[in-house]
C-alpha cells in the first residue's frame, strides 16, 4: 500500500490516507501511537481518546498507556457522562460568574460580549461541562440560527416598525402608543446571522477555557478541555464582508433629521476622518493640533482590549472648518454625547429620511472609499486615518471602489481613450 495523502488533523494527531484506508497517528512528546481502520470518523474517535490519555500520562494523572486494545478504545472513545467523570463537577453558572467578574471589564466591546454572556447564560447556565456534548450544542446551534433565543435582523425593517394608514413606518412614540392601548402589531421572527453564533461560541471557548486556566484547575480538566468537541467543532461560516456605500444626497437626508448640531457634527467627523464611533466621541480640545492639521488619537488605557491605538490621524479642511466652528477650547471633551446616544440619534434621523439599512459604521467605510477613489490615497495613507494595521483586513472590509466613478475618471483620461485603436 503506498502513501496518498498524509495531514495533520488535529494537533498532535496526523493521518495517512492508504489506497482508502485511514491511519491515525498520536504523537505527543515522546508518546506515540497509530490506528488504521476504515472508518475515519472511528479511527479519528481513537485518536482524540488517545490523545487525552498521553496527556493525562505525562502530567501525571493516569498510569502508563496500556498496548492498543480495539474494543477498549472505541468502548471509550467518548467520555463517560455521570460522577465519573470530573468534568461534571465544573457548573458553566460558574464559569460565567467568573468570566463576568474578572474579563468582561476588560473586553472592547464591553455591551455586546455583556449581552452574549448574558443569552449563554440563559441557555446552559444549569448544565454542567460533561453535559456540553456534540448533541447539546448542535442542537442549541440550529435552535439559534433559526431565532429561536432571540429574532434576528429583519431583511426589511420598514415591515419590522410596523406601518400606519397611510404605509408610513410607525415611530417610537407611534408604536408605545399602540402597545399602550393593547393594539400590538405583528412582529416575526427572522434568522440569526451565522455570524452571530459563531461570536457567541467563540465567547463560550473563552469563558471556560479562562476558567481551567486558572491553577490548579488546568492540571486536572486541560488535557480532556483540549480534546473536547467545542475546541475542534466546526463554527458556522463566517458572514460576507459589508459593502453598503452612502450617497451623497443619503447622506443630506440624514444631516437634515439632526436637529443637536453637536451630532450633526459628530457625523460630519466621522464622514470626513473615518474615526469609529468611540474614537470620535473620545477626541478631547489638547489633542488637536490645527498648526499641522492633526488630531492625537489617545488609548483608551491599561487593562482594557481595544483596537484603538495611539495614533496622528491627519484633518481634511473640512474637518478642521467643522472643529473651528464648534468654539476650540484649551482642554476638555469635544464632543459630550455617549457611544450609544450617537448611534441612537443616527439611526433615528436615517429612520425619519426613509433609509433603514444604512449604519453608522458605515460612514468609516464611506470615509476610506472616497479617500482611495477621489483622493488618490493608497493603502498605507488611508491606514493613517482608519488605524489599520493590517492593511488587508482595510482592503477586506473598508475599501469600496464605485465602478461607475472609476469608469467616467477614465473617459476623461487621453491613455484611457486611446487605449485601443477605433476599430
Amino acid at each position: 500500500m503506498s502513501k496518498q495523502k498524509s495531514c495533520t488533523i488535529e494537533k498532535n494527531i496526523y493521518l495517512e490516507v492508504r489506497c482508502g484506508a485511514f491511519r491515525f497517528k498520536v504523537q505527543v512528546r515522546h508518546l506515540k501511537d497509530s490506528y488504521t481502520c476504515d472508518v475515519k470518523a472511528e479511527g479519528l474517535a481513537w485518536a482524540r481518546r488517545r490523545r487525552v490519555e498521553f496527556l493525562e500520562e505525562i502530567t501525571g494523572l493516569a498510569k502508563p498507556s496500556e498496548p492498543y486494545s480495539p474494543a477498549h478504545y472505541l468502548s471509550q472513545a467518548r467520555l463517560p457522562t455521570g460522577p465519573q467523570n470530573p468534568l461534571a463537577s465544573i457548573h458553566l453558572s460558574d464559569v460565567f460568574d467568573e468570566f463576568e467578574s474578572s474579563e468582561l471589564s476588560k473586553l472592547a466591546g464591553k455591551a455586546s460580549e455583556k449581552s452574549r454572556l448574558a443569552l449563554l447564560r440563559k441557555c446552559f447556565g444549569q448544565n454542567t461541562l460533561d453535559q456540553l456534548n456534540e448533541k447539546l450544542i448542535g442542537t442549541w446551534k440550529l435552535d439559534r440560527l433559526s431565532g429561536k433565543y432571540g429574532s434576528g435582523r429583519p431583511p426589511n425593517r420598514v415591515l419590522a416598525l410596523g406601518v400606519d394608514e397611510n404605509g408610513k413606518p410607525l415611530t417610537k412614540h407611534q408604536r408605545y402608543a399602540r402597545r399602550k392601548k393593547g393594539r400590538e402589531f405583528p412582529s416575526e421572527v427572522h434568522p440569526v446571522s451565522s455570524q452571530s453564533v459563531r461570536h457567541e461560541l467563540n465567547l463560550l471557548r473563552r469563558a471556560i477555557t479562562k476558567y481551567l486556566r486558572i491553577s490548579p484547575r488546568w492540571s486536572s480538566f486541560g488535557a480532556q478541555w483540549q480534546s473536547h468537541y467545542l475546541m475542534h467543532m466546526e463554527l458556522p461560516e463566517a458572514a460576507k464582508p459589508r459593502s453598503r456605500r452612502i450617497a451623497n444626497d443619503e447622506l443630506n437626508d440624514i444631516l437634515s433629521n439632526i436637529s443637536n448640531p453637536e451630532a450633526k457634527a459628530a457625523v460630519l467627523l466621522a464622514v470626513l476622518t473615518s474615526l469609529r464611533r468611540s474614537e470620535v466621541v473620545s477626541l478631547r480640545w489638547e489633542d488637536v493640533d490645527f498648526k499641522r492639521s492633526v488630531v492625537r488619537l489617545q488609548a483608551p488605557g491599561y487593562g482594557t482590549k481595544t483596537k484603538v491605538h495611539a495614533r496622528d490621524v491627519p484633518l481634511l479642511p473640512g474637518a478642521i472648518r467643522i472643529l473651528q466652528e464648534l468654539k476650540p477650547q484649551k482642554f476638555g471633551s469635544i464632543f459630550t454625547i455617549s457611544p450609544g446616544n450617537f448611534s441612537s440619534i443616527w439611526r433615528q434621523s436615517a429612520d425619519k429620511a426613509d433609509i433603514f439599512d444604512v449604519r453608522l459604521h458605515d460612514c468609516r467605510r464611506e470615509a476610506l472609499s472616497r479617500l482611495v477613489q477621489d483622493c488618490g490615497l493608497n493603502l498605507p495613507e488611508a491606514a493613517l486615518f482608519s488605524g489599520h494595521q493590517d492593511l488587508r483586513t482595510l482592503e477586506k472590509h473598508y475599501i469600496r471602489l464605485d465602478a461607475s466613478t472609476t469608469a467616467s475618471r477614465l473617459a476623461e483620461l487621453p491613455n484611457a481613450i486611446n487605449l485601443f485603436p477605433r476599430i
